[in-house]
């Protein structure tokens, strides 16, 4: 779907320009935070294999040789003799009252639930990208415009000067122009620091030296009202359905907890030998298969406070959610209002640079036939540099916020930005086990 409102199939880009795509590729490939939850998501999904694991019959073998001497009575004559013992034992589970399935459900939500927190931390590692990048192009933009005023100030000065020269002004006049020639000398010194802080902020998020950073075109496209936003906001934001499948694998927490209180019943087996090392070569064997029923009568009311804390720990994931999805209505608010500020800003901008531009060309075409002073030419031309900063930012500002709307309804994913989603090795092969395990049964 933002494809082609982000632009990032069109841009028009220079030879080492750095686009939008290429800053959103970059963080999302090197970014640490990232990476850590990618990390998080592979331990978490051992879970289902290790629950299924119990399902699963275990065998297991052994052997030992042991020596000795014996002395004695019947004894013999100060012989000696060893062993070598061999075994193998084997066991499988019956019925353990429920909870293997309830051990693999909860792993599976606990799986849901991580990759979920990865899919929010995605979206937090893009909008970053996003802002950052479009903080290097809004800083460049302002160094330009105060660069390009330091050197309109200079020539206004030096027409003064010469103006001055003939009497025409004041020395008066001259020394508002010098004044303002070096407020901006000042002004574009300190946007070339806030540069240098973007331009900082830029590597840190993405591992790259910004270059020749682009403006991105066009603009991503956003949900026509809040309902609708709010609508998909709580159908698909991610720290919202991990905290759904949090409460679910509390749910199956509870079943865990209760299947203490039933009989476990198990299969097992085993075979072994001893054979005397010495040259008799006598040996001994045995084959036993039985099965085993153990039910807990008293365990000193442990199992049931077990069970009265996976209950409460289900309260609170139930209780978590409402939080979360009040957090996500008050998110989803609040980004869809940031939008429209953004946006009325953007326009009435946009209107008062083509209006300041109109009065400083008046002004200053009334300053030549007298009709101005070199301070009012001076305040016009500062009117104009204002409007055009804060064009400058409203730009940014607009962006950022139709992008942290997506954020908010879950619509900033990597696939929904136009790069291949990550897919971790390891999970795709621990999935195979999910689809043949009943997740429900007699264990």
């Amino acid at each position: 779907m933002l494809a082609a409102g982000l632009g990032l199939s069109g841009l028009a880009a220079g030879a080492n320009a750095q686009t939008l795509n290429e800053t959103l590729e970059a963080a999302y490939r090197t970014s640490p935070v990232l990476a850590a939850e990618r990390a998080r998501l592979r331990q978490t999904s051992e879970g289902v294999v290790q629950a299924r694991a119990a399902r699963l019959p275990t065998l297991s073998a052994s052997a030992g040789i042991s020596d000795g001497e014996s002395w004695g009575p019947g004894s013999g004559s100060g012989g000696s003799g060893g062993d070598v013992n061999y075994s193998l034992s084997a066991s499988q589970s019956l019925y353990s009252g429920g909870s293997i399935d309830a051990s693999v459900d909860q792993a599976l939500n606990r799986i849901e639930a991580s990759r979920w927190n990865v899919v929010s931390t995605e979206q937090d590692v893009i909008l970053s990208a996003i802002a950052v990048h479009l903080d290097v192009v809004r800083d460049t933009a302002i160094v330009d415009i105060r660069r390009n005023n330091v050197d309109v100030l200079a020539e206004q000065l030096r027409a003064a000067r010469d103006r001055f020269e003939v009497g025409e002004i004041t020395r008066t006049d001259v020394a508002q122009a010098e004044a303002r020639v070096s407020g901006a000398q000042a002004q574009l010194s300190a946007a070339q620091a806030t540069l240098a802080a973007s331009r900082a902020g830029y590597e840190r998020v993405t591992g790259l030296t910004p270059l020749d950073v682009e403006q991105p075109e066009g603009q991503p496209d956003v949900p026509e009202t809040l309902a609708i936003a709010a609508d998909v906001a709580l159908e698909s934001n991610p720290l919202l359905l991990s905290a759904l499948f949090n409460e679910q694998a509390s749910q199956a927490g509870i079943r865990l907890a209760r299947s203490a209180l039933r009989p476990d019943v198990a299969l097992s087996a085993s075979a072994s030998e001893s054979r005397e090392s010495d040259f008799t070569g006598r040996g001994r064997g045995s084959v036993t298969v039985g099965a085993r029923v153990s039910m807990p009568i008293f365990t000193g009311g442990l199992n049931e406070s077990r069970v009265r804390q996976a209950v409460a720990a289900a309260d609170e994931s139930r209780l978590q959610v409402l939080n979360v999805r009040r957090s996500v209505a008050e998110g989803i608010s609040n980004a869809w209002n940031s939008y429209l500020a953004a946006e009325a800003v953007i326009i009435s901008s946009r209107e008062a640079v083509r209006a300041n531009e109109i009065a400083f060309e008046g002004v200053r075409q009334e300053a030549f036939v007298g009709l101005r002073t070199t301070l009012d030419v001076l305040n016009a031309e500062q009117e104009l540099l204002n409007s055009r900063l804060e064009l400058v930012r409203a730009e940014r500002d607009y962006q950022v916020a139709a992008y942290a709307l997506l954020q908010a309804m879950g619509r900033l994913t990597a696939e929904q930005v136009g790069l291949e989603p990550y897919e971790e090795a390891n999970i795709g092969e621990n999935r195979r086990f999910w689809p043949n395990f009943p997740l429900t049964g007699g264990n």
